[in-house]
Order: structure tokens, then sequence, then C-alpha cells
């Protein structure tokens, strides 16, 4: 025995074997086997014909189903059954009556428990019946003509504004529903109309680029009344790109923490003197750190490392510098400010990376 307190021993003193599944009578509490689990099969004491409701028993003559009324005993029962015989069903369980429902095409025969009823003529069909042309359903015809008289209904409205835009009266009927048809005589001065339209379009904006570039030309170029003194023509001038357009072309390449909520994010460039090849970076930061904080971050984002491969001390090599534009100068930032604090500070400027003793060039 390597379980003994596994399973139960039957209480019937003629079996008394070890069951590791045992049943519980609900009559007498007692534990059973699965062969002595019955009331009947261990002559259960408490058991009676009043304890127990209806139940069915299988005749072993004709094999069908016998109903046991409560408070009856099923032999009785089965003896009365076979005494009377077994062809005239006394005490046969009653057969189930059918939910299954006729179609209603006559020449299908066919009984279904799922149907469908059609919404036009409702009545109930099979599912091979179902739709209104497998039935021969008498309202099609009548939503035939009905589709038809919408249809033709809308094209005469269709015409109509059609005629009142265009003021052509060619149609032709077709059917049912009439269009507009243009000859090929309209069609071809149509189109003319249009190619002449286009080439006046492009002409009158010749016109424009033109004496807009005269304009500009007059203004850089300017000759003086008096003999041999001429001036030099004026550098023209560079539009500085949007500070929209800058920051999305920054959104492009930038580096940074995705857990960084995109409204707190800051996009910067990133230059150094110390470091050329940083000068076309990008990256972003939290609004809500520090100066310092965003630059160990910057520095670890873009792997800045000495040549020898010794840690890059960023808090004694590197300052913050801030400018609005590459040309402005910048401006040493402090370390302990908040980037939210700073009210100059927003995406699109340049972050200089330098020793806290580094000037702007000035040449």
């Amino acid at each position: 025995m390597e379980f003994p307190t596994v399973g139960a021993h039957c209480d019937s003193p003629s079996c008394q074997s070890l069951d590791f599944l045992p049943f519980q009578c609900t009559f007498c509490q007692h534990t059973f086997c699965s062969t002595h689990r019955l009331p009947a099969d261990h002559a259960c004491t408490n058991w009676s014909m009043e304890s127990h409701a209806n139940s069915v028993q299988v005749c072993p003559l004709c094999e069908l189903l016998l109903l046991t009324p409560k408070q009856h005993d099923p032999a009785t029962i089965l003896k009365e059954h076979l005494e009377a015989g077994c062809d005239k069903g006394l005490h046969n369980l009653p057969k189930v009556q059918s939910i299954a429902v006729l179609c209603a095409l006559p020449k299908c025969n066919r009984r279904d428990r799922v149907v469908q009823t059609c919404p036009d003529c409702s009545q109930t069909f099979c599912l091979p019946h179902r739709q209104p042309p497998d039935h021969n359903c008498p309202k099609i015809e009548e939503r035939k003509r009905a589709a038809e008289a919408e249809v033709t209904r809308r094209q005469e409205i269709k015409d109509t504004i059609a005629q009142k835009l265009t003021g052509s009266t060619a149609t032709r009927t077709t059917g049912t529903t009439k269009g507009l048809v243009m000859t090929p005589e309209e069609k071809q001065a149509q189109a003319k109309v249009k190619a002449e339209a286009a080439k006046a379009a492009i002409a009158e904006a010749k016109v424009k680029i033109a004496a807009r570039c005269s304009s500009a030309r007059s203004d850089a170029i300017t000759t003086t009344a008096s003999p041999g003194i001429v001036t030099v023509p004026t550098k023209p001038t560079v539009k500085k790109a949007s500070r929209v357009v800058t920051v999305m072309k920054i959104k492009k390449t930038a580096v940074g923490e995705d857990k960084i909520p995109i409204s707190s994010r800051v996009y910067v460039y990133i230059r150094s003197p110390m470091f050329p090849r940083l000068d076309d970076k990008s990256v972003y930061v939290d609004k809500t750190w520090t100066v310092g904080r965003s630059m160990d971050k910057i520095v670890e984002w873009l792997k800045i490392t000495l040549p020898n491969n010794e840690p890059f001390d960023a808090q004694k090599r590197f300052s913050v510098f801030h400018a609005k534009e590459l040309d402005d100068t910048p401006t040493l930032l402090n370390m302990q400010d908040r980037l939210q604090h700073i009210t100059t500070v927003e995406s699109g400027d340049v972050f200089f990376l330098a020793p806290a003793d580094w000037s702007w060039p000035t040449n």
C-alpha cells in the first residue's frame, strides 16, 4: 500500500473494497464503491419510494423507455408492461413532439427547426427556399416596378438640373431613362475652350514671374548718375527656415528615450567644438529635466568616449551653451536649472557642448 490515506473502503458488507474515487449516499451518508453507489445496490435503509422522483428504465424485450412515476416501484412497472405485452405500449415514455416547421412552398415537404419568414409575404420557408426568388414571392414584381420608378424619377431630376446648367437640349431616350449626349462638334468646341483658357493662365503666370524677377534685379543692382561710380550689388538675404520646418527636420533623426512623453519633448541640434562629428546630430530631452541631467543623457545617447576608451566625465569637461540659431552668440546655461523654467529654450534651438571657459569665435 503506497497510498493508504487515499480513497476509502466500500461500506457494503459483501464488498469492503478500496475505491480511490468513492461515492457517498445522499440518504444514509455511507461511502460506497461505484458498484454499490445506488440506494438499491446497497439496500439503503433510508431510501423509500417516496424519496425519489420520476425515473426511466429500458424494457429488456422491446428496448423502449418506460416511465416510472414517483412513489411507484420500477420492478412493478416493468412487470405490468411485460404482462400487458410490449406492443400495447403500457407505461411507455410519451414521444416528444417535434418542433420542426413545414416549409410553406407547396412542392416542398421539408421540415426544419431552423426556418426563416419572408418579410414580403410573411410565410415561413426552409433555408433553401428562404429567398423571395426561390419561392416565387408575389411581391417581387411589385418591388421591381417600384425600384424602376425610383430610378426613373432620380434620372429625370438629374436631366433637369443638367439642362438648366448647360442649356443643352440634345437628349436620347434609352428604355425608361434619359441622358444628355454631346455631339462631336460640341465636344471639340468644349476642348478648344479649355485649351485656350489653359494657355491664357500659363501666359499670365509667366508675366507675373518676369515682373517679379525684374523687380528683384533692380533692387539688387543700382547705378548712380555720376560717371564712374557704381554701387556694389548687395548680397541677397537668405530667408531662414521657419521654426516648424526646423523642428520637423530634427524629428526625423533625433534620438532619445521612448518613455519621454511627446508633450514634454524638446528637440534640439547638437554642436561641439571638441567633437566635430556631433555637428550633424539631433536629440530630444524632457523639459522637466535639469540642464545637467540633459547633458548626461546626451553624452550617453551619442556614446561620447575618450580615444583611450576611458569613461567620459561630462561634468568636468562639458557645459551646455544655448543659441536660437547657428549664427547667434550662445549663452552658458546653469546646470541646476530645469529646461521648462528657461523661457528661451524651445524646440529647434542649438545646444553647444563645450568647456565652461569656451568663448564663441568673433571673426
